[in-house]
């Protein structure tokens, strides 16, 4: 479960910047719209419910043992 966890943060972390770099290349440097920063910054609410789930199922495992 815990390598599941770290699957699901790790491709979290590169959405957003797959997706800023993504930005940069298709409008070759110009200036960022409203959008840009707002699907950049949506983007990143999987990486904050993995974290939160990860925080929360923590307790779980640790009583198992």
């Amino acid at each position: 479960m815990k390598g599941l966890f770290n699957l699901v943060i790790a491709l979290s972390i590169i959405t957003p910047v797959s997706i800023f770099l993504g930005y940069i290349i298709m409008d070759e440097g110009d200036q960022f719209t409203t959008e840009h920063y707002m699907v950049t910054t949506l983007s990143v609410v999987p990486f904050i419910f993995a974290l939160l789930v990860k925080f929360l199922m923590s307790g779980v495992e640790k009583d198992k043992k």
